[in-house]
């Protein structure tokens, strides 16, 4: 299979497929689960700032992936990129690029990547525990995806009644915002806020008293 062409950034980084195996991504004997999240190289991830896709520090400017539900909890649940690895992933992921409908069914973490259950009693898969992320999305339609670009100084961790990192928190003031993935309900409440902000700039200002 031929996927994007790997930025330099990803050079070092093992594929599979054709595909750059993302640092996060659950492996099972070797073999990638794309889009399934290896719970303890998530929490490294957010604990030393690394990116999720080339397991490299972030630097000055980095993205976090959002959702419009993510900006009512008030965080990103997914460790930060680097702008490179962002334009990649856009291009390489089903969800992102809009390829895939839906999430994977099923339990990613505790079942064998072809569907079978783990016979492997060597194997840390029946024992490691799916994230609270991928439960809920499982099976779910995939949602709608944008990119927050953050600076260094914005990089604070969410953490949860036990004090483990769940998110990276969103700021109230990203330096960019970034369309990722649209579906066509979004599309056509962007096209109706837009056009709402249009006729309220043109429309002639109320007379005052006299």
């Amino acid at each position: 299979m031929n996927g994007p062409a790997i930025p330099a950034a990803c050079a070092h980084r093992p594929t599979h497929g054709g595909l750059v195996v993302p640092y996060v991504s659950f492996e099972h004997n070797g073999l990638p689960v794309f889009g399934g999240l290896d719970p303890g190289k998530r929490t490294r991830a957010f604990e030393n700032g690394l990116c999720q896709i080339c397991e490299r520090p972030l630097e000055r400017w980095f993205y976090v992936l959002v959702r419009p539900q993510d900006v009512g909890i008030g965080y990103a649940p997914e460790p930060g990129l680097h702008p490179p690895c962002l334009v990649y992933s856009e291009k390489a992921c089903p969800i992102l690029n809009g390829t895939k409908d839906t999430y994977r069914s099923g339990g990613v973490i505790s079942r064998h990547p072809a569907g079978r259950p783990c016979d492997d009693p060597a194997c840390s898969c029946p024992t490691t525990a799916p994230t609270a992320e991928t439960l809920v999305r499982a099976g779910r339609k995939a949602d709608d995806w944008d990119a927050w670009m953050l600076s260094a100084d914005q990089y604070e961790l969410h953490r949860d009644a036990h004090g483990a990192a769940v998110g990276i928190q969103l700021p109230s003031g990203p330096k960019r915002i970034r369309r990722v993935r649209v579906s066509p309900e979004r599309k056509r409440g962007l096209a109706l806020v837009a056009a709402l902000l249009e006729l309220g700039a043109t429309a002639s200002p109320m007379p005052g008293p006299r």
